[in-house]
């Protein structure tokens, strides 16, 4: 499976700016410009509203989910002991989800 896919939208969320500090759409943009990511290639970057800043979200990060078509959340690799592991579980989920279109 390559990405982009046009059956898979990315959607980064930054909690933290690169200050450690609640991130700023100047961040986001940067974030995308860094990465070059293109909206136009299913990349989304999004800055956290303020209530998602904080400590209880740090063991949240780094954080990968998997979400269908219907925004059911499928697989949850978020933090350093995830419920899902990334690369046995959620990215092999993703590649079937795409061959099944």
């Amino acid at each position: 499976m390559d990405l982009p896919h046009r059956d898979v939208v990315v959607v980064h969320l930054l909690l933290f700016g690169f200050d450690m500090q609640q991130p700023s759409v100047a961040d986001a943009k940067e974030w995308a410009e860094h990465f070059d990511l293109d909206p136009r290639e299913g990349h989304l970057v999004l800055v956290g509203s303020p209530t998602l800043f904080g400590r209880s979200t740090m063991s949240r990060v780094p954080g990968f989910q998997l979400i269908d078509r219907d925004f059911r959340l499928r697989f949850d690799s978020t933090g350093h002991q995830p419920r899902h592991d990334l690369w046995t579980e959620l990215l092999p989920a993703l590649g079937k989800m795409i061959k099944r279109r």
